[in-house]
């Protein structure tokens, strides 16, 4: 009876002692990863091949990701200048994972995938105003592909390129005319950006 009794005990000691340690042991969330961008436009003159390159330091960055049931929308911006680029897909035709390479829409085409914007602020001392190119006025290539998709933590992957092919200059004074024709190239990388759901 005392050795049963022993063992009794010996079983309700362990059982509590178990049960207390994986009470203690709650389980640490994984740290959200910082996200990352880069962002390089180029813009080649059609008259003299003459090359305007900037390439923007990675602090010099802000990108976004926003969802509703219509539509995705990605785009990368340097925070201390005013110029960027945007893609927007229909939301209804990406496929769960949001993964793969899409098309950019274009004058020419208006059937493929991402509709594009880019953005160049001209400063005051050029007249000031925004030039927008968008890509049903505008023949382009390229494409935007996002390569992962985290969807435990909301966070998007991908790449993107696009060339404006015989663009307006934009960075000339707003009144000047004819503006020079030029070649407008954009590209960058975007990593665990965080993917967020508006109304």
């Amino acid at each position: 009876m005392k050795h049963t009794l022993t063992l009794l005990l010996l079983g309700f000691t362990l059982a509590f002692t178990a049960g207390c340690d994986k009470d203690d042991r709650e389980e640490t969330p994984e740290p959200t990863p910082e996200p990352a961008m880069t962002y390089s436009r180029s813009i080649v003159y059609h008259d003299s091949g003459q090359h305007r390159d900037t390439t923007f330091q990675a602090q010099q960055l802000e990108a976004y990701a926003n969802q509703d049931a219509q539509q995705l929308a990605i785009g990368v911006h340097p925070a201390t200048t005013t110029e960027g680029v945007g893609f927007v897909l229909d939301r209804a035709k990406l496929p769960t994972s949001l993964t793969g390479t899409y098309t950019l829409k274009t004058l020419r085409d208006r059937t493929r995938d991402a509709d594009v914007t880019y953005y160049y602020d001209l400063p005051e001392s050029l007249g000031g105003g925004t030039i927008l190119y968008f890509s049903n006025m505008q023949h382009l290539t390229g494409n935007l592909t996002i390569t992962s998709y985290d969807a435990k933590r909301h966070l998007l992957s991908g790449t993107y390129t696009t060339t404006l092919e015989g663009s307006n200059d934009p960075v000339v004074q707003y009144s000047t005319f004819p503006k020079r024709k030029c070649d407008i190239t954009i590209t960058g990388t975007f990593t665990n950006i965080p993917l967020k759901s508006v109304e």
